[in-house]
């Protein structure tokens, strides 16, 4: 996507250079904003599900530690340490934040190539299209579906 839109974002005409930035940019930013939450995402997952299985084969296992007090604070660490890997990620909806990013820059990658599909003719035309997909994924970051209700208007047939 970078080595097909940067002409356009260097190029002289001030339109088209403007809305393949934007592309761009925000095509980029949210590609890293997706990578940092998918490692989070599964490095939590990978590691708790590591520290648990670790914390019952360190209590299982009589060759490797033969302190008693030792192992079973080992194994102790090890599942709370897990527990809360689990909880962080969880409560943290990292998974909700990754496939929100994700999902965006999928939709601003699909612009971007409706931009090149078109050489950039009428690109101002994009940016509405680009501004959706950056609020819905502000909405799945947060957990809501909903459309803005600042759109809608007020229910005025209930006599209030």
């Amino acid at each position: 996507m970078k080595e097909l839109l940067t002409p356009f974002a260097e190029g002289k005409d001030l339109d088209k250079a403007t809305v393949a930035r934007a592309i761009l940019g925000n095509y980029t930013e949210t590609r890293q904003i997706a990578a940092l939450w998918s490692g989070l995402y599964w490095g939590f997952t990978w590691a708790a599900a590591v520290l648990g299985a670790l914390s019952g084969l360190i209590l299982k296992l009589e060759s490797c530690i033969t302190d008693e007090k030792i192992k079973k604070d080992i194994a102790a660490l090890f599942t709370v340490s897990a527990a809360i890997m689990i909880t962080v990620s969880t409560g943290g909806e990292f998974q909700r934040k990754w496939q929100a990013n994700r999902t965006a820059a999928a939709t601003i990658e699909e612009i971007g190539y409706d931009f090149l599909s078109h050489k950039g003719e009428n690109a101002y035309a994009l940016l509405p299209r680009v501004r959706d997909a950056l609020k819905q994924r502000h909405l799945s970051i947060l957990g809501s579906l909903e459309t803005d209700k600042s759109n809608s208007a007020p229910n005025s047939t209930d006599g209030k």
